[in-house]
């Protein structure tokens, strides 16, 4: 449920990133990923309206030690609640930022921890990530609760112009191929339409090979 419906709710700002995640390959087999991702606070706390995406580290924390890799560390987590010059729509009044860092010996030790379906082989100086998003709304009917409904359709009528963004980064003297997104010096960048998620019944598959010297 985390993989689709954390994906959709993040984003109540039209034309605006709301979910951002860069991973960082410092070789094949080492690297940190960061995220960020601002979500709707409940009306007297500053806990999460979503449940999959906490606003509290020993929650976040919780999800990934569920996980079979439970070595992952949570490392310079950050929360702060947005002022209301920051927040633009009607709907949600009050919002939180949340960031944080996991490194990984691994890249293997990602799968089930981000967004969307991740997947990892790696051979020495070379890796392979595939990556896959479904279609949201599949999700929503059969998981979601009363009050996350309410939340998502009130979003699916903002959404528009929403994206995820995403960032990989490596040496810049490796050698990147992606079916998706602009490579560039070292860096690979996806800015992910949520929209096609929505209107596309088919899973929007991702690939990218990095070659390391």
């Amino acid at each position: 449920m985390f993989r689709t419906l954390s994906l959709l709710l993040c984003f109540t700002f039209i034309g605006c990133f709301e979910y951002e995640e860069t991973i960082l390959f410092r070789k094949p087999n080492s690297g940190t990923v960061e995220i960020a991702y601002t979500v709707p606070l409940k009306k007297e706390t500053t806990e999460s309206l979503i449940k999959f995406l906490p606003t509290d580290i020993s929650s976040i924390q919780a999800k990934i030690k569920a996980k079979p890799n439970s070595s992952l560390v949570i490392r310079d987590f950050t929360f702060r609640e947005l002022e209301k010059i920051e927040i633009t729509d009607t709907i949600f009044k009050r919002k939180g930022r949340v960031s944080y860092k996991i490194d990984f010996d691994e890249p293997s030790q990602l799968e089930g921890v981000l967004l969307g379906t991740f997947s990892a082989k790696s051979k020495p100086k070379f890796l392979s990530i595939k990556r896959e998003f479904g279609n949201m709304s599949d999700h929503v009917s059969n998981e979601a609760s009363v009050g996350e409904k309410k939340i998502i359709g009130e979003t699916l009528r903002l959404l528009k112009d929403g994206k995820v963004l995403f960032r990989v980064l490596f040496p810049k003297d490796s050698e990147c191929n992606s079916n998706r997104g602009a490579v560039g010096l070292g860096n690979l960048y996806y800015a992910f339409p949520l929209q096609d998620t929505i209107e596309n019944i088919e899973t929007k598959s991702w690939d990218y090979k990095i070659r390391f010297y």
